[in-house]
């Protein structure tokens, strides 16, 4: 009850109640003896109002303007649009610029911008109700018709390739704090000498940072390719891996897949080698359990 009337007081104070008024003074007395815990959580419940779709501003994903860091990292909704401004998908998130990030990728041509409301220590029953209510929101606004990606049958956004969730490699512990670049080149030596196929990419193969390291990994997935790989964004295990990686396999850009020892190519060489179907032949001859 406390936390309700603390709302109000507040409520009227900022449509024009005076500090002396009796609203204030109740205000300010219930606040004086409210624990702090119930204070915060009066707070966290103010933060999870939810939004309309309609009131958020839209974040720009390419061109110009692009801002993707304004995306919000954890759980919540989301709905993107494309450049005439057309919204393309209702979407639901655990891990909302992680999913932004992959659709960008798959669908470049579908993403222009975005509009997305975190939803902070959600359950999963609270994220499925405020998808439903943009759903309902928009469904009201354009006559009954659902976004082009939510129409029943269309998979281009739902229908995601799966990933194993294999972690990705490290080259030290991340404890040292002397590390050198020999260091870091030696490790990858022998990160390249232990396993069958090493992708050095920006990100995770389940969350990548570039759509061309994104390129590499659905090539592989694709061909069922058992490889590990490593990012090369993580300087605490990984540091200036970035810059060494040009010495290691004298190659300018990330990513970097290296096979059987040897550097095989970045993203453009295997999308030439993939095409050609050189790449499913280099894979077959190593064995079935590699295609």
């Amino acid at each position: 009850m406390n936390v309700k009337v603390s709302f109000v007081c507040r409520n009227s104070i900022a449509h024009g109640g005076k500090p002396g008024c009796s609203a204030a003074r109740e205000m300010f007395l219930r606040k004086s003896r409210t624990p702090e815990r119930v204070r915060q959580a009066a707070a966290d419940a103010s933060d999870r109002v939810p939004h309309n779709l309609s009131d958020l501003a839209p974040i720009v994903l390419s061109g110009r303007g692009s801002d993707i860091d304004a995306i919000p990292a954890e759980a919540g909704v989301y709905a993107v649009y494309d450049n005439d401004e057309t919204l393309q998908y209702i979407g639901i998130s655990r891990k909302i610029k992680a999913s932004v990030k992959l659709h960008m990728f798959e669908l470049p041509e579908l993403c222009f911008s975005v509009r997305c409301e975190a939803v902070k220590a959600a359950t999963t029953l609270e994220l499925q109700k405020e998808w439903k209510k943009w759903i309902l929101e928009y469904l009201a606004e354009n006559k009954g018709k659902l976004p082009p990606g939510n129409v029943q049958g269309n998979v281009l956004w739902s229908d995601r390739k799966q990933r194993t969730t294999k972690k990705s490699l490290t080259l030290t512990d991340g404890f040292r704090s002397a590390v050198n670049d020999s260091d870091i080149l030696e490790a990858c030596r022998e990160v390249v000498r232990l396993h069958k196929t090493v992708v050095f990419m920006k990100g995770s193969r389940s969350e990548p940072e570039c759509r061309f390291s994104h390129r590499v990994c659905s090539i592989l997935d694709d061909m069922l390719v058992d490889y590990e790989t490593v990012d090369t964004l993580d300087e605490v295990h990984n540091h200036n891996l970035r810059n060494v990686l040009k010495q290691f396999g004298n190659w300018p850009t990330i990513p970097q897949v290296y096979h059987n020892g040897d550097f095989l190519g970045g993203h453009d060489i295997l999308d030439e080698l993939q095409m050609s179907g050189q790449l499913h032949e280099l894979f077959k001859t190593d064995g079935p359990e590699d295609i």
